[in-house]
């Protein structure tokens, strides 16, 4: 972004840009996004597009900002309403299940962000995600630590939060027709806990 909006009237207007950003993602793809585009499903002028924001680019930047925020934020509450008394394989499973939701629910937008811009893995935030979801299982484990009495090495974390990852979008955007999502989901939570437990 070219400046970040301190006044509610620029706040909403950046607002309002990368929605109209994520809308036309969804509806028509990389290709479709225009900054004229955007001024127009945002109902703002061309202007008011560049003065935050120097090309399409900064838009799906911003975008992917906006999306880490949201996983990150749902995750965290996710953590923080576990019971500490619960079974590690019943947590993992919540935990799990809230992780697919998030994929879900931004599917679509995931899809063309995944698939057809050219540059989505050298956005901060992209990388940045690997490291939240690093950071979420961390969170996790500490809270759970002296209940659930867990030595685990960075190592395993790491494997863990990428192989959740990789399998929870796989599962979403590019699974084959006649797969058991419940069923995955809960061998998956099954074996993070088995992997945990065994450190």
């Amino acid at each position: 972004m070219k400046k970040e909006p301190r006044q509610a009237r620029s706040r909403a207007t950046v607002k309002a840009i990368v929605e109209a950003g994520a809308r036309i993602l969804v509806e028509r793809g990389y290709a479709g996004l225009t900054t004229n585009a955007v001024a127009d499903v945002a109902g703002v002028s061309i202007g008011s597009v560049y003065e935050f924001f120097p090309g399409k680019e900064a838009i799906v930047a911003r975008l992917a900002d906006t999306l880490l925020e949201d996983v990150s934020r749902t995750l965290n509450a996710r953590i923080e309403l576990t019971d500490r008394r619960e079974d590690l394989h019943r947590a993992m499973r919540h935990l799990i299940g809230a992780l697919h939701g998030l994929v879900y629910q931004h599917r679509r937008l995931l899809k063309v962000l995944i698939f057809q811009v050219p540059f989505v893995q050298q956005l901060p935030s992209a990388q940045q995600l690997q490291r939240e979801l690093l950071q979420v299982v961390v969170n996790g484990l500490q809270k759970s630590r002296e209940h659930y009495q867990l030595t685990v090495p960075s190592s395993t974390l790491y494997l863990m939060a990428t192989s959740t990852a990789g399998s929870l979008l796989h599962l979403v955007l590019m699974a084959p027709p006649g797969v058991d999502s419940k069923a995955v989901l809960d061998d998956l939570a099954r074996k993070m806990a088995d992997w945990l437990e065994q450190g």
